[in-house]
């Protein structure tokens, strides 16, 4: 893995060791990437109650796998359905994306759904800027997220390249996670989003509600 993603990571949230981040590559992968999303989600993320519930899970195992929202039987219920999606495509679930890859789409669709009701300007890139700089993350860091937002909204370049249902579900867990939809912008954001992923509509709104339900839940909400 690239070293500045390495210190993107653990500046923005939290550090594992190198024998952690070497193991299992589901499991290594679900288990230290929250703590960098929940960072910086806590720099681009408008909605107070979207910054909390990120927050709450950066330590957390399982962020991206999703049972610290539906629980195993259910997450796996929902894998089954966005498979059953793409029974069309005979090699879809059987390919991976390198871990460099998943990082940056998932600071991507971070990046995209914090900005998907416009609400990211100049100012607020520059404080953004700031902030990373003063966090301690390098140049080519800087740029990725700097770049993302400067890109308009785009779900097919988020959703290219996902061959497995355990991402597409990751990118639109993180996705609903940061953002309230309170806006058409946000909702359609979101519709085009599940469309490029082709993830069931079922499986959309319940995770929507589950999330609903946790964000509702959180202190001082």
């Amino acid at each position: 893995m690239s070293q500045w993603l390495k210190q993107l990571q653990s500046v923005l949230g939290q550090a594992k060791s190198a024998t952690q981040q070497g193991g299992d590559k589901e499991q290594g992968y679900s288990k230290y990437m929250p703590g960098a999303l929940g960072g910086l989600a806590g720099l681009l993320v408008a909605s107070s109650s979207s910054r909390k519930l990120l927050t709450k899970y950066a330590g957390s195992a399982l962020l991206m796998g999703g049972g610290a929202v539906a629980g195993t039987v259910l997450w796996n219920k929902y894998k089954d359905k966005v498979r059953a999606a793409h029974q069309d495509e005979p090699n879809y679930g059987q390919q991976h994306s390198p871990l460099d890859v998943r990082t940056e789409r998932l600071i991507l669709a971070l990046v995209f759904a914090a900005k998907s009701d416009g609400h990211i300007d100049d100012r607020e890139r520059q404080a953004i800027e700031q902030q990373l700089r003063e966090a301690g993350v390098e140049q080519q860091g800087r740029a990725l997220i700097q770049q993302a937002i400067e890109q308009p909204l785009d779900p097919k370049r988020i959703a290219q390249g996902i061959q497995n249902e355990e991402e597409a579900l990751e990118v639109y867990f993180l996705s609903c996670a940061a953002i309230d939809i309170d806006h058409f912008m946000e909702r359609s954001y979101l519709n085009a989003l599940g469309d490029e992923l082709k993830i069931p509509q079922d499986v959309r709104s319940s995770i929507e509600q589950d999330l609903k339900q946790q964000k509702q839940a959180l202190p001082g909400e």
